[in-house]
């Protein structure tokens, strides 16, 4: 297990690392996988430059990868080892990847239960309809879980707003310039519907890709713990600082009426 970096921050662990390396080693029974995996995207779609955002020349290369690659059958066992008997996972993935995706998770040994359907109000502009829609595989191990707010529906509507260009340390510009945000940012909200739907307080959460580190705040304003992993050393800054800052903004509410043994007991991993 090669662990380069690790902070706990409140009931947050986070650790920098390929997840292919850490996470066998964790011995984690997690409630809930909640993450972005990497996965490929078109290739060669921008030829005529007309698409924007993380799909711009300057940001993406047309080869099919925005970040290094973990292939689906890979990932997918992992995540269910790291989860407890009975637990959910809800796995982001694209139109197009969504089949690979949802037959590796089932091949380790998920339930299936349906997709969720991310409407993010803005779209990319391409010449084949522009895409405005992100999709989260709802699948379950073991018993599957009645969902805590039962009035849910599947598709949701919710603002596609970046924020982690703003956590980026000086540490990391280049020629004295600040990096473009993550390409990949997911709204905190969203995620936190997900999360809170599919575990109890105190629950631990796990993202095995964390990026900017949406699913690590939102599960410290949720009052859940979480473990995350990433390999990027600049998004993992950036997660660092966005954690605790949530953590102090939740503190009150994270440990009102709950002991700290039941926070500190799901991080001894």
């Amino acid at each position: 297990m090669t662990i380069e970096r690790e902070i706990t921050i409140g009931n947050i662990r986070l650790i920098q690392g390929d997840m292919t390396q850490v996470l066998p080693g964790l011995d984690l029974q997690a409630d809930m996988v909640l993450s972005d995996p990497p996965y490929r995207i078109v290739k060669g779609g921008n030829k005529t430059g007309e698409m924007r955002g993380c799909m711009s020349r300057d940001q993406y290369d047309n080869s099919g990868e925005l970040f290094p690659i973990v292939e689906w059958h890979d990932m997918a066992p992992l995540f269910y080892n790291a989860l407890a008997k009975d637990a959910d996972a809800v796995v982001m993935t694209s139109d197009r990847e969504g089949h690979a995706a949802r037959t590796a998770l089932q091949d380790a040994g998920f339930g299936f239960h349906r997709t969720l359907i991310w409407n993010k109000g803005t779209a990319t502009p391409n010449r084949y309809y522009m895409p405005d829609c992100e999709f989260g595989l709802y699948m379950w191990k073991g018993r599957a879980r009645t969902i805590s707010d039962c009035g849910s529906k599947a598709l949701t509507r919710y603002p596609h707003s970046d924020v982690s260009h703003l956590y980026i340390p000086k540490s990391h510009y280049v020629d004295g310039r600040r990096p473009a945000g993550h390409p990949t940012e997911k709204p905190v909200g969203l995620l936190r519907k997900w999360l809170t739907n599919s575990t109890d307080a105190g629950g631990l959460v796990l993202d095995p890709f964390f990026g900017s580190g949406s699913t690590l705040v939102a599960a410290a304003l949720s009052g859940r713990a979480a473990v995350g992993i990433e390999l990027n050393p600049m998004w993992f800054d950036v997660a660092v600082a966005r954690v605790r800052e949530a953590v102090e903004a939740a503190q009150f509410d994270l440990f009102e009426n709950r002991p700290d043994s039941a926070v500190q007991g799901a991080l001894q991993v």
